[in-house]
């Protein structure tokens, strides 16, 4: 009897050692992974804003460059042109104030 509750007695002892050990390599594993998650949420960010920061110059180059207007890139042109200086006279405004 005494000898069958040792044994049971080692045995949940080195199954809470295996659970232990499982626990601590799934933790490990966890925090690398969060870390990972971390720089990679970091560099979506910047790409994001590489990306607007290129659209913008694209759209600026687009009403600078256009050698041969249509009616369309001229209304587009002055929209543009029109939300800029909206934007500039915003700025004033809020600089005056």
């Amino acid at each position: 009897m005494a000898s069958d509750l040792q044994q049971t007695l080692l045995r949940i002892s080195r199954k809470a050692e295996s659970l232990t050990e499982r626990y601590n390599a799934l933790y490990q594993a966890k925090q690398e992974a969060d870390e990972t998650i971390d720089k990679l949420e970091k560099k979506i960010s910047s790409q994001e804003d590489e990306i607007r920061i290129l659209k913008s110059r694209v759209e600026y180059l687009t009403v600078v460059t256009t050698a041969i207007p249509n009616r369309q890139d001229v209304a587009l042109s002055r929209a543009r042109i029109s939300e800029l200086v909206r934007e500039i006279d915003k700025c004033i405004t809020e600089l005056s104030e």
